[in-house]
């Protein structure tokens, strides 16, 4: 399920063009060296996702100018296959730095200079050594409660961080802002595995848990399990559901 296809393409071009400068080798020794799993404790998603984040930028801003540039990669669906044609091609006239007239920039030399940034970016963050960098430790689910989304009391009333893998080109879907990476945007409501020939044979989970109540005990019990990707029995027929209750809330009007 953490299967990055897109990667899978243009992982290996990215790889080629930053391995030659000796600043950038290990990173895209890393990356020839990828499965294209996007697992949280693996080094390699949060290179690919980091430098191809920066490349975008670089091919847009030039053209566009940065705030129709933000705007334009705030939606994915604006761009992200258009620009993967245009790597695999290897052309465009997109790749060319205006500001540097008696030279023409190509698509190599953007992943090289998006590599380099990326280096010392989340090198600043994470230490100098790729290797020890981690998906899941940019690439994390918070669970928030509507009432405290920010500031004293969010952690409280929330199920916390975690790290997730996925991304937003995985069937486990893990997308993040363009313009605030890495922090899970986007992610499954409930998983979901249904026998339609017996409604009690029904396995699922849900972020957080079955209760919206603060404190009580199921509010936030599936959280682990969810992050885990496990899923559990539920009681789904009415019949099951009346037998195996064992609180029940009744809503009466004021």
């Amino acid at each position: 399920d953490t299967l990055n296809v897109m990667a899978r393409e243009l992982a290996p071009i990215m790889a080629r063009a930053i391995i030659e400068q000796e600043e950038t080798r290990r990173m895209g020794e890393i990356l020839q060296d990828w499965d294209y799993l996007d697992e949280p404790d693996r080094s390699a998603p949060l290179i690919f996702q980091a430098v191809y984040q920066r490349f975008a930028r670089l091919v847009l801003k030039d053209e566009l100018g940065e705030p129709l540039a933000d705007a334009m990669l705030a939606n994915w669906y604006f761009w992200q296959e258009r620009l993967g044609q245009m790597v695999l091609k290897g052309e465009s006239r997109w790749f060319d730095d205006t500001k540097t007239p008696g030279v023409k920039e190509g698509r190599d030399d953007l992943f090289r200079q998006a590599a380099r940034e990326v280096l010392r970016e989340l090198g600043g963050r994470f230490g100098a050594n790729p290797d020890r960098w981690q998906w899941g430790k940019a690439h994390q689910l918070e669970f928030v409660n509507p009432l405290r989304r920010d500031g004293i009391g969010k952690g409280l009333l929330g199920g916390g961080s975690h790290p997730m893998g996925g991304s937003q080109e995985t069937l486990y879907r893990a997308s993040y802002d363009f313009n605030r990476p890495f922090m899970v945007s986007f992610s499954a409501s409930l998983r979901m595995v249904a026998d339609l020939g017996d409604p009690d044979k029904i396995l699922a989970v849900i972020p957080g848990g079955l209760s919206g109540r603060f404190l009580d005990r199921h509010y936030k019990d599936q959280v682990i399990p969810f992050m885990e990707g496990k899923i559990n029995y539920w009681w789904f027929s009415d019949v099951q559901i009346e037998k195996n209750t064992r609180y029940r809330l009744v809503l009466l009007p004021g």
